[in-house]
Formats: C-alpha cells, sequence, structure tokens
C-alpha cells in the first residue's frame, strides 16, 4: 500500500511541476498576445484603420484593407483568450494537485508533519511560479471622437519585472527592498522550516523554527498581496481604466496560504513534541 502511495506522491509531484509550468506559459503567452491587440488598438492604428475604413466605402469593397485588419483583431483576441482561459485552467489543476499531494502525504503515515512539509514543497513551487508570471495587468481606454474606443496605455505587472524594471530606472535601493521582502526572505522563511524534516526532535529544528518566525516579522508576502488587492479594486472605479487580475497573483496567494498552515502546523507538533522523532531524541 506505501508503495503505490509513493508512486502517487511522486506522480502528483509531477503534475505540480506540470501544471505550474503550464500555468506560466500560458499566462506569459496571454501577455504577449495582448500587446498584439493593444498595439492595434491605439490611437494611430485606430486612425489608420478608420482611414481604412472611409477608403473601402468609397472604393464599394473593392479595398479590403479594413475588413482584413478587422479579421486579424478578432483572430489575436480569440488566440488571447485561449491562452487566458488555458492558464486559469492549469492553475485550477495546480491546486487539485496540491490538495492530493497534502492527502496522500498525510495518508503514507498518518502524520499531519508529513502533511505539513508537503505543504510547504507545495508553496515554494508556487512562490516561484507567483515571481515570474504576471499577477496584474492595467489598461486605459478612451472612447475619442471618429476613432471610437482607443487604448491610451497598458501595463502587465509581475513582481520580478517590476523588480527589474526598478533596477533599469534607476531605482536600484527599491529593486533591492522588493527583492528582500518579497522574494528572499520568503524563501529563507520558508527553507528554515523545510529543513526540520530532517531532525524534527533535535533542539536545532526548534531553533530554525524560532528563527524562521523571527525573519517572518520583516516579510511583507502577505501585505504586498493585500496592497494588489486594493489597486486593482481601486482601479476598478475608474471608468476609463480596467485592471485584471492574472493567475500569477493566485500562485502568490497559494503560496501565503499553504506556507502559513505548513509553519503553523510543524511549530505546534514541534512545540507539542508530537513529532514522530521526539520520543527517540
Amino acid at each position: 500500500m506505501k508503495v503505490i502511495i509513493l508512486f502517487l506522491l511522486l506522480v502528483s509531484l509531477c503534475g505540480l511541476l506540470f501544471s505550474g509550468w503550464k500555468a506560466w506559459e500560458q499566462a506569459v503567452a496571454y501577455e504577449v498576445e495582448t500587446v498584439k491587440v493593444i498595439k492595434r488598438l491605439d490611437a494611430g492604428s485606430r486612425l489608420e484603420t478608420t482611414g481604412q475604413r472611409l477608403l473601402e466605402w468609397i472604393s464599394l469593397g473593392t479595398y479590403s484593407g479594413y475588413s482584413d485588419e478587422l479579421q486579424q483583431i478578432l483572430k489575436q483576441k480569440k488566440l488571447q483568450q485561449g491562452h487566458g482561459k488555458s492558464a486559469w485552467q492549469h492553475t485550477g489543476v495546480f491546486f487539485i494537485f496540491v490538495l492530493t499531494l497534502t492527502g496522500l502525504a498525510y495518508a503514507l503515515r498518518s502524520d499531519w508533519c508529513d502533511m505539513a512539509y508537503a505543504m510547504l514543497g507545495a508553496s515554494i513551487i508556487a512562490l516561484v511560479v507567483g515571481l515570474v508570471t504576471p499577477i496584474l495587468t492595467v489598461s486605459a481606454h478612451q472612447d475619442l471622437p471618429v476613432i471610437g474606443d482607443t487604448v491610451l496605455q497598458f501595463q502587465s505587472k509581475g513582481i520580478v519585472s517590476t523588480i527589474v524594471a526598478l533596477k533599469h530606472a534607476g531605482n536600484a535601493w527599491l529593486a533591492l527592498l522588493l527583492f528582500l521582502f518579497s522574494v528572499f526572505i520568503p524563501i529563507v522563511k520558508t527553507s528554515l522550516v523545510a529543513v526540520t524534516i530532517f531532525a524534527r526532535g533535535h533542539k536545532l529544528s526548534r531553533k530554525g523554527l524560532n528563527w524562521s518566525r523571527s525573519i517572518g516579522k520583516w516579510s511583507m508576502t502577505d501585505v504586498f498581496v493585500v496592497a494588489v488587492l486594493v489597486v486593482f479594486f481601486a482601479n476598478e472605479q475608474d471608468g476609463l481604466t480596467q485592471a485584471e487580475v492574472q493567475v500569477g497573483l493566485c500562485f502568490f496567494a497559494g503560496y501565503v496560504v499553504l506556507s502559513l498552515l505548513g509553519t503553523s502546523i510543524i511549530g505546534h507538533r514541534l512545540n507539542d513534541g508530537n513529532g514522530p522523532e521526539s520520543s527517540t531524541s
């Protein structure tokens, strides 16, 4: 029975990695196609399209530049929507595999700590995907005379891309702070808890757990997620600006939840001395 569970654990882990990678791939493809659509809907392109439409009307359909352009836009929008839908589907599959992995980890030895360590492993994967995947897209539209609905500005926001953009803009100190609080500290904090799996009953494990809690006080992960949500809803109130949450935010929020749950369970079990190795230490 344990061999079967171990095999299913391996399959679940592979599924976790694959679905996370596909979610990232499709999210990036969605961003690329969105940029292509946006370029066709900016002021210059819309003005050119309006001219093509007028020329096609004057030529009684002999010139088909406007119709061809419209077909291209519709084709790109369909492709864009397909990538976006696929990204969310793979995100859902990812979290299904998370539930499967944690359930199997507990079933292996009926140990809550095993389940918590599985949560921490999944949280690291979710964190990596959340860091490199877009978390928010913001676009500004306005209905201009003659040319109609026009995209004035478009931005895609991600954690790593924001850090790189800040560095290139000359805000190295701000990029460093964002890197420390949103990348370095979460990884170190989770890793300190994860390494306790090798000696759960040892005093160094409890020290690592205490260090993790101390480091966690300096982590702005939770605050960052909340801030992104606030920005999202704030932009939604503006009639000219549209904001759209991307799958990267779900992965980042998933890291927060899984890390908190896993750390809490491990801390409770180690402090109570209920770990499977505590009786032999």
